[in-house]
């Protein structure tokens, strides 16, 4: 954690270098453009024409500095780039008007009026137009570099979180408590109905056989989890017996699509995890699909656990997940009867 020491010395030393390239940026401009158009030494208005280039340029800058934070801030480049371009170039063309306008002013007050005003002053009134975009340019370009950066950085982090949670979810099914209860639920079996220990046998290497393939894959198609789930949810009812019921009800046109592996195990094993189940009072949760929207619907009635509250850690990492590899976004609703978390279906390309 930053102390407010370092925090408050990162902040002196941002303003520090925006004010170098401040101080390059007026200089460079406000000098060089004069001379770039042949203003010299020998012109006689050459020292006036120089300052006032400067002082253009130092306002020009500043503003160019202040419109740039509102700019990015109401209308950022990843969301309106047309409107932010076309904003710019108004800016542009508005401030340029102004500046060349005060100018004529001044001089018509100095000198009064001339004929060949516009002539004779057409290069520094294209320096004047020269400076306002260089100046906006600048911190165009600037807020660009940052803003790639910033990308890099939130790439490289979704990365990160969605290795992470992938191992954290593959991590997660071969906890100790699920060992524990399906060994405990298979020795049951083998005593009471040896058949059915068979079928349980089977169902559960069905299990660790997906968890072992799906290992290194980012994408799954819907049917492979389906199965997955079919089994998961086997395992499952013969612990709960009438306590639990699983219904799926999926398109079939939608089988060949994708979703991220153990993404509809975890959420019926999160509903599991938060929910009693009881023959009196039965956890359902429902699977079921909407073709239109491109969407599963996961959902299940409400009767809360009394000990302890979620703290929605599998919740985060699908969501995570789903955003570091599609770019897409889940969505939880909760009721006052029902919890329904929806999660986008995949297109392969």
């Amino acid at each position: 954690m930053q102390t407010t020491k370092s925090i408050k010395g990162q902040r002196r030393e941002e303003l520090f270098n925006d004010r170098w390239l401040m101080v390059f940026g007026i200089l460079l401009a406000g000098i060089g453009f004069p001379i770039l158009f042949g203003i010299n030494s020998n012109n006689s208005s050459f020292y006036f024409v120089l300052i006032t280039s400067v002082l253009v340029t130092a306002i020009s800058w500043w503003l160019s500095r202040r419109f740039g934070l509102i700019l990015w801030k109401r209308f950022p480049w990843s969301k309106s780039p047309i409107l932010h371009i076309l904003i710019v170039i108004a800016y542009i063309l508005v401030f340029t008007t102004l500046i060349i306008g005060l100018v004529f002013l001044i001089n018509l007050l100095v000198d009064g009026p001339t004929t060949d005003y516009w002539q004779r002053n057409k290069n520094f009134h294209l320096v004047i137009l020269l400076v306002f975009v260089f100046s906006v340019l600048i911190h165009e370009a600037v807020n660009l570099f940052f803003l790639w950066k910033k990308e890099l950085t939130r790439v490289a982090d979704l990365e990160k979180e969605n290795i992470q949670s992938k191992f954290e979810a593959l991590k997660n099914q071969v906890n100790p408590h699920f060992l524990f209860n399906s060994l405990g639920t298979l020795s049951s079996l083998i005593n009471t109905d040896q058949q059915k220990a068979v079928e349980y046998v089977n169902e559960f290497s069905k299990t660790y056989r997906y968890l072992l393939e799906v290992d290194n894959n980012q994408i799954v198609t819907l049917a492979e989890e389906m199965a997955f789930v079919e089994s998961y949810v086997f395992l499952q009812k013969i612990r709960h017996a009438d306590g639990f019921v699983f219904n799926m009800n999926i398109d079939p046109r939608l089988y060949s699509a994708y979703v991220l592996p153990l993404s509809l195990q975890m959420l019926v094993e999160n509903a599991l995890k938060h929910n009693t189940t009881s023959s009196a009072s039965p956890l359902v949760i429902s699977l079921v699909s909407d073709a239109e929207r491109m969407v599963l619907l996961m959902k299940n009635n409400l009767q809360p656990r009394t000990n302890g509250n979620s703290t929605k850690i599998g919740l985060k990492n699908l969501e995570l997940r789903y955003a570091g590899f599609a770019g897409k976004s889940i969505s939880v609703l909760k009721t006052d009867d029902e919890f329904i978390v929806e999660i986008p279906i995949i297109i392969s390309e």
